[in-house]
């Protein structure tokens, strides 16, 4: 198995039951801060909600830092119903292939049928995994899909950065199942 970048079952443990998913999505944004703050110093991170969910971002421009303003993490509960899809907008702004070659789409974060919008949701991500079309993209779906299926549930994603670019090398996506949290990770980029 892969190893995960936060200790997942720990942070669980350490919550108080019953669960509140607000107080989960807070501790999992804390794990994840601190991780991304020693990985990046010269971070500069913010918490905002859009659409339901809270999101994790790093405006590094407002610090002067090197790295790109990017998405670090985001938690939602699934809405009961969202709003048609404006498919014609991603159309509209299409993205070159990586110079090997490799599709890309503009991802969400949070899954469309769990609230997920654009803006900060949108991050650069390999068509081959959003799309379902490799094995790990076939798990990435399955996840996807349970949530946008079960409203109320509560559902995560973290994009794994190695550089100082907006494009996550990995991502970790997650759900409640009762009261256990499922954490998988994906490789979203090879190294350059």
């Amino acid at each position: 198995m892969t190893r995960l970048s936060v200790d997942y079952a720990k942070l669980m443990r350490g919550l108080r039951m019953p669960l509140v998913p607000a107080d989960l999505g807070t501790a999992l944004l804390d794990a994840v801060a601190e991780r991304y703050e020693h990985r990046f110093p010269d971070c500069s991170l913010l918490q905002f909600v859009q659409s339901g969910a809270t999101y994790l971002f790093d405006l590094a421009s407002a610090v002067g830092a090197d790295q790109e303003d990017r998405t670090v993490a985001a938690w939602t509960m699934t809405p009961a119903t969202v709003a048609k899809r404006d498919a014609s907008y991603q159309r509209g702004f299409p993205l070159p292939p990586d110079p090997d070659g490799t599709l890309v789409d503009r991802g969400h974060l949070i899954p469309h049928l769990s609230g997920g919008e654009f803006g900060p949701n949108i991050f650069r991500q390999r068509r081959d995994l959003n799309r379902g079309w490799s094995s790990q993209g076939k798990r990435f779906r399955a996840l996807e899909r349970e949530a946008a299926t079960t409203p109320g549930t509560f559902y995560f994603g973290h994009l794994l950065y190695l550089y100082d670019d907006a494009y996550p090398t990995e991502i970790e996506a997650g759900l409640l199942r009762g009261e256990t949290l499922h954490v998988d990770r994906f490789r979203n980029r090879y190294a350059r």
